[in-house]
């Protein structure tokens, strides 16, 4: 379509502006090759000018670009192949470079592999190993004619290219001086100082989805997805790895790491497993994280299958995303972060220091949420620019000092730009009490233009409606729901359409005056690591808005074992 599009235009418009021999996908408009599909000046047509409020895209002059485009400065473009707005607007490559992934690359020539072979989902490797060389030369090396390097999940399931046994490179960092080797043989993985000598073997992608479908999703090939919803989950586990380059991983597929709770819905939905440890993106601890272990949908959350292992620990994980492409938040936000293989938002500096509770409420004054450590974590990974070094805030639950409201939050800091950016105990990540000073940046999740409000919910639904047009919405039970443990409560919600509200949920919905508090406590679909890994509940009576989220008025740890409180369900329409 886009090829008869440019054909008949260009013929009409070349009448009125010489012979100039444009491309096939633009036209001449006046002497200047134009692509009409996303100019402003020429939309659809040489002559069809958008308004000063309207973008172009698609050739349709608009209020705003198609969801897997983003508006530059009125020209609705793909960031991920726009070779003038590569990963970010105004990036452009240099001449004779494509834009692949949000990246400038030269195309890649398979004629320049070894040998090449092609494995199960159509990308072709080196048959056999280059020589060892530092990570930086390998990288160089293949990216010099448009290869690159594999995953540590590519690796796990390319037995099909071989089976050698020697340890290789992959793109996966480790931290900021290391970076994750794997083997064929068996995907095991390891590391390796990015200035030692490594074997490794050059990769010609194939061409991938726009969201997080098809060869991004790890399984067998052509049923690499397992759905459950609105949400695609990786079919099979991903190779061991650290939190912080799982989180790496994820993201760069156009996913995140599984939350626990995501991951839970995803098991009573019929998510299959392989009675392994899967880490998932939750901080549990100041330096923990949340593991989930199942083999059946039958899972029940116990102590049993629940752990804590240290951010540092190789685990298995499973990555998780909606399935369809998602258009950035429309919302104008100061400052914005536009994250290049993720549609999530953030801020490019740093707001001023408050109190945990007051950084709260002012993202939500802005349209946003403070962000949980695993999505700040990716943002950084991801290019989040202007580190100061301070200690920012999340929104997850992490520890206690023993003292009456001395709960902890996750923070972490960064200086600069920190792609290689993992999550190091009292060095990157650590944790503050709430009633502390802490600088802090928000999130902004992409908006489900066709989302509805829930036909019903439990005593009714209690709206909050965060600023912006189109308004971030969510809507909650208005009153609690009957005591269920928290895999039942997980179903029930999910079977009405809904998540099981977590901490931060029920924290900013009570700070606008969620009514009906019990003076019980009410799961949360949050765990964290007190003397065990816990569930977080929390608890108010009537409407409180001065609700804080502190230890022992308003939250507490309750066993991760099978013990039924009350809870709540949110909808939304954030694709989070």
């Amino acid at each position: 379509m886009r090829f008869a599009l440019a054909w008949v235009f260009l013929t009409a418009c070349g009448a009125s502006s010489g012979t100039l021999d444009c491309p096939v996908e633009q036209a001449s408009c006046n002497g200047t090759c134009v692509d009409l599909t996303n100019n402003p000046s020429h939309c659809g047509s040489c002559t069809n000018a958008c308004t000063a409020d309207q973008v172009c895209g698609s050739s349709v002059c608009s209020s705003s670009c198609p969801s897997d485009q983003m508006d530059c400065s009125g020209t609705c473009a793909d960031l991920t192949h726009d070779p003038n707005n590569c990963g970010a607007c105004g990036k452009v490559c240099d001449s004779g470079d494509t834009c692949v992934a949000s990246e400038c690359q030269i195309p890649c020539d398979p004629t320049k592999l070894n040998a090449a072979v092609t494995d199960g989902y159509g990308n072709q490797w080196d048959s056999t190993e280059r020589a060892a060389s530092t990570y930086d030369a390998a990288k160089t090396t293949c990216s010099g004619f448009g290869a690159r390097l594999p995953t540590a999940t590519e690796i796990l399931r390319g037995s099909s290219v071989s089976t050698a046994a020697t340890a290789l490179w992959t793109a996966v960092p480790a931290d900021t001086t290391n970076q994750v080797t794997a083997k064929l043989s068996d995907g095991s993985t390891n590391t390796s100082s990015i200035t030692s000598s490594v074997a490794y073997r050059c990769v010609c992608g194939a061409a991938v989805p726009k969201s997080f479908t098809g060869k991004h999703c790890n399984g067998d090939p052509g049923a690499e997805c397992y759905t459950a919803g609105a949400l695609n989950f990786d079919a099979k586990d991903r190779a061991q790895l650290r939190h912080s380059s799982a989180l790496w991983e994820c993201a760069n597929d156009r996913a995140h790491l599984a939350e626990a709770s995501t991951l839970i819905e995803g098991i009573k939905a019929g998510l299959p497993g392989t009675n392994t440890e899967i880490a998932t993106a939750d901080s549990a601890a100041f330096q923990a994280t949340i593991s989930v272990q199942w083999q059946a949908n039958t899972f029940e959350a116990s102590n049993g299958n629940i752990r804590a292992p240290m951010f540092t620990d190789s685990k298995a994980f499973r990555c998780a995303a909606p399935k369809a492409v998602l258009a950035q938040n429309p919302n104008n936000i100061s400052n914005q972060f536009v994250a290049p293989n993720l549609p999530q938002k953030s801020e490019t500096a740093d707001s001023v220091a408050a109190t945990w509770a007051t950084a709260h409420d002012t993202c939500v004054v802005r349209g946003g949420h403070l962000p949980r450590a695993g999505e700040l974590a990716e943002l950084i990974e991801q290019g989040l620019p202007n580190g100061s070094g301070a200690k920012l805030w999340t929104s997850d639950e992490v520890g206690y000092n023993g003292q009456t409201d001395a709960f902890y939050a996750e923070t972490l800091n960064w200086t600069g730009t920190d792609p290689r950016f993992s999550f190091n105990y009292m060095a990157t990540a650590d944790g503050m009490p709430k009633q502390a000073s802490a600088a802090y940046r928000c999130i902004y999740y992409p908006l489900d233009a066709a989302y509805t409000a829930p036909p019903t919910c439990n005593g009714g639904c209690y709206l909050v409606s965060l600023n912006g047009t189109p308004a971030p919405t969510m809507w909650f039970d208005a009153t609690e729901r009957a005591a269920a443990t928290y895999a039942a409560a997980t179903a029930t919600c999910t079977a009405a359409g809904a998540h099981l509200a977590s901490e931060r949920d029920l924290t900013e919905a009570a700070r606008s005056g969620l009514p009906n508090g019990s003076g019980s406590f009410v799961l949360t679909s949050d765990f964290s690591n007190f003397g065990g890994p816990s569930v977080m509940a929390v608890k108010w009576t009537g409407t409180d808005a001065m609700f804080s989220d502190q230890y022992p008025t308003y939250v507490g740890p309750v066993s991760a074992s099978l013990q039924a409180r009350p809870f709540r369900c949110m909808w939304t329409n954030e694709q989070r």
